[in-house]
């Protein structure tokens, strides 16, 4: 598909996205040819210009039908950057659905409404996600007919926001790709291939621990986890120094659970089809780590990823099994399916020692209490530190992807103390509640006091139902709060 900014006044196009605000103020940026019937449909009362309303209708110019899509905003003092980009997103699946081939949108038409750089980039990255699927393993595909979408508009920095829109979409749809791949393929081994494939694209180095030296490192929660499964633990790590002159350096940590079964605290039967979405996290920095070489970010970023899977076998690790750290910590192992902080336990560990971060984001689909707390839209946030959550928060806005902060609540902490290690994995058989800040609690014990964020993206990783900007299955939620928590520290 090709983005441009419309540069020739024509009625070359198939669809014809026009947003209004609750206003419906009508101006002279719509096509001559298209005035009438807009005018007469408003009139009519058929749109009111809600937010998130569609209307569509169609029109006969020069002798072939095109179609309309009425978009509607809402109130101007009402509206967010994630509204006007859901708003879009419906409008471009419309488009798609009348089997478009060239969709002209009318931005100057709500000028004052899309009046700001990151709303500009965002609808223009709701062009790609809208026209996403993932049809690698069907027998018969018929392909988008959309071939192009051209921007009316005269927004002076479009060129730059679209730029940047191309990148940050292309990489949230490379994590979806890593995501929906099925673990009979998605391995290990093969996200290794992955993160590889994304060094070369974008010049950076990336490394991979096979399981021999995670040994000698110490790694020894991370590879319990990986233990009843034929394929072999990998950790990668992929660096990017934007800003050699800085010592600061950015970890993302992402958790790389390939498939995760539960071990023999084996998951619910209904669970079990998606937990290969498990390695959403570590598909998160991947995709967060092209963007932020592709745009040649100002900061110097490690990422990590333990990636392992969870199953069951005469080798698997067991519930009541002792495990050392490469911290040095010792975990009484009493949750078999509370494996994803045990390994970004040791990778953050590895990280901070042996990669040298000053500070530490990890994003993990690391609870299903997160999704009972805050739905399947919004990510928890965990933090020690103000400054990354500030961060975290405005990302969140420009990025489009809700988060929430939970309190890392010490006065909970005690609930997973063993009498036999250091710490326990997991408050099973309590009734304290607070999974989400447990699990948060649990990896803040491993940062050793930097600066430190971290994401539970199990209620947002995956969808259920056709979204306007994602069909069923992987979102690659995270992708872009990353890129754009680490394009803010790089400012």
């Amino acid at each position: 598909m090709e983005l441009i900014k419309l540069t020739e006044k024509n009625s070359n196009y198939d669809a014809l996205i026009i947003p209004f605000g609750s206003e419906l103020e009508t101006t002279e940026c719509i096509p001559e040819e298209a005035k009438v019937p807009v005018k007469a449909a408003i009139e009519a009362g058929f749109f009111k210009g809600e937010d998130g309303e569609i209307y569509k209708l169609s029109m006969l110019a020069e002798g072939k039908i095109q179609n309309i899509v009425l978009v509607g905003l809402g109130n101007k003092d009402r509206i967010n950057n994630r509204s006007l980009f859901i708003a879009f997103s419906k409008a471009y699946s419309a488009c798609k659905k009348m089997k478009a081939r060239i969709i002209r949108v009318v931005l100057d038409n709500a000028k004052e409404y899309i009046e700001d750089y990151d709303v500009v980039e965002k609808i223009c990255e709701g062009t790609l996600f809208a026209d996403y699927e993932f049809n690698e393993y069907k027998s018969e595909v018929k392909p988008s007919t959309i071939e192009r979408v051209e921007f009316d508009t005269t927004y002076d920095r479009f060129d730059e926001a679209l730029a940047e829109a191309k990148v940050c979409a292309e990489s949230t749809i490379l994590a979806r790709d890593l995501i929906n791949q099925p673990p009979a393929f998605m391995t290990p081994a093969q996200l290794a291939e992955e993160a590889k494939n994304v060094g070369e694209e974008c010049n950076i180095e990336v490394m991979i621990i096979h399981k021999p030296e995670a040994e000698e490192l110490g790694m020894n929660a991370f590879l319990a986890v990986g233990k009843g499964s034929v394929n072999s633990p990998k950790v990668i790590v992929m660096k990017y120094f934007g800003d050699k002159d800085n010592e600061d350096v950015i970890g993302l940590i992402g958790k790389g659970v390939m498939y995760d079964s539960g071990g023999y605290c084996l998951k619910p039967s209904a669970s079990l089809h998606t937990m290969h979405g498990d390695m959403s996290g570590a598909a998160a920095v991947i995709g967060a780590i092209r963007a932020i070489a592709k745009m040649e970010l100002k900061a110097n970023v490690v990422g990590v990823i333990a990636a392992c899977e969870n199953r069951i076998s005469g080798e698997a690790y067991l519930p009541g099994d002792i495990l050392k750290s490469m911290s040095g910590k010792y975990i009484e192992m009493n949750n078999s399916d509370a494996e994803g902080r045990l390994t970004l336990a040791d990778a953050i560990t590895y990280a901070i020692r042996e990669q040298k971060v000053t500070k530490v984001i990890d994003i993990a689909t690391l609870t299903g209490a997160v999704k009972m707390a805050l739905g399947n839209k919004t990510a928890g946030i965990i933090s020690n530190d103000e400054e990354l959550v500030r961060f975290a928060q405005e990302a969140s806005e420009i990025a489009c992807e809700k988060v929430w902060r939970l309190p890392a609540d010490k006065e909970l902490r005690p609930v997973l103390n063993s009498s036999i290690a250091d710490l326990k994995n997991s408050a099973i058989g309590t009734t304290v509640g607070g999974g989400t800040i447990l699990g948060g609690l649990f990896i803040q014990e491993f940062v050793e006091d930097k600066p430190w964020l971290h994401i539970d993206i199990a209620g947002t990783n995956w969808t259920h139902e056709d979204l306007p900007y994602c069909p069923k299955g992987g979102i690659g939620f995270g992708t872009s709060l990353l890129y754009n928590i680490v394009k803010l520290m790089s400012k």
